[in-house]
């Protein structure tokens, strides 16, 4: 379920436009009724006009933070009323993405960065577990779930956290973590069943957001991987459960020793499609939020600072659709 706080009937009508069908979007009429809602905890991402009630609250941001952990808040503001001070102490509020009027609000871009944030909200689940290890595993298991709607390939999960394809599976091994490419799918599957969490989704819709080729072959992954069906991930807890079966079959799906002793080095052609013997077929997405592409961004900084991006609490940089 998607909470909004949008006085303005524009900016709501292009949320709506940009959700699929399945959406349940909960409109409120003051930050006192989103509260509420997000209290129900139902609330997967909540968005609303940073200047609802005038001036920014700052304060509302923090409780909505506090009271719905689990869902991702993304502002949706005028850019003829946005201040720059006002972005930046919004973005260290907690604050997945920010939506500019007229700027990044076509439906099909407004549709990616709300899926963005949403898998943001998802990565926030998994940050306490890599807490600790090395920089290339962490920053390779966040990217997995954070751009797991992108169609990233283990080349470019390694480029992104710039090691080698080689070098990362021996450090995921060494963690008693899948290959890259099975990692990619672990990172689907935790979005995915951060999605199921709305009871309002079908797994066909869930596979739908996820460019899974169909809902049969997201079936299959889960069961592959997770060892259930969607409705018995939804039922055990969704992202959570997923997240500790990866965590809890370390050792079973990781690195397996050949015949000969030596070690698989993952190296095949891409991760589980889900495709089953009859022929279903599918591509399994990577993501990243990696301080490899952290520092291919550097140059930019000083741009995206400029309109209206802003460091998340872990310092980690915000990628805004364009």
């Amino acid at each position: 379920m998607i909470a909004a706080l949008l006085p303005s009937d524009v900016r709501l009508q292009r949320v709506r436009s940009a959700l699929p069908a399945a959406r349940a979007l909960v409109v409120c009429d003051g930050w006192s009724d989103l509260a509420r809602e997000c209290a129900r905890g139902a609330a997967l991402l909540v968005i609303f006009d940073l200047y609802a009630d005038g001036a920014p609250d700052f304060e509302r941001i923090r409780q909505l933070r506090s009271v719905a952990p689990r869902a991702a808040l993304v502002a949706y503001v005028d850019p003829s009323r946005a201040k720059p001070r006002d972005m930046f102490d919004a973005g260290r509020c907690g604050l997945e993405a920010l939506v500019v009027l007229d700027e990044n609000d076509a439906p099909e871009a407004l549709a990616s960065l709300i899926a963005r944030a949403t898998a943001r909200g998802a990565a926030a689940l998994v940050r306490p577990r890599v807490t600790g290890l090395r920089r290339a595993v962490r920053d390779a298991v966040l990217l997995a779930v954070t751009r797991a709607h992108e169609r990233l390939t283990p080349e470019r999960l390694a480029r992104l956290i710039a090691v080698s394809r080689r070098a990362l599976t021996r450090r995921l091994s060494e963690a008693e973590l899948p290959p890259p490419h099975q990692l990619l799918t672990w990172g689907r599957l935790v979005v995915a069943a951060h999605l199921l969490e709305d009871g309002a989704r079908s797994a066909d819709g869930v596979a739908l957001a996820l460019d899974f080729p169909s809902g049969s072959a997201f079936r299959n992954v889960c069961r592959r991987y997770v060892g259930a069906t969607p409705l018995e991930i939804r039922a055990r807890g969704g992202a959570s459960y997923v997240i500790e079966q990866l965590f809890a079959r370390r050792d079973a799906s990781g690195i397996a020793q050949t015949e000969d002793g030596s070690v698989d080095d993952g190296l095949e052609d891409g991760p589980d499609d889900g495709a089953d013997d009859t022929g279903d077929e599918g591509a399994d997405d990577e993501l990243t939020l990696a301080a490899g592409q952290a520092r291919a961004d550097a140059p930019r900084a000083d741009a995206a600072l400029a309109a209206g991006a802003w460091p998340s609490p872990d310092d980690e940089p915000l990628t805004f659709a364009s």
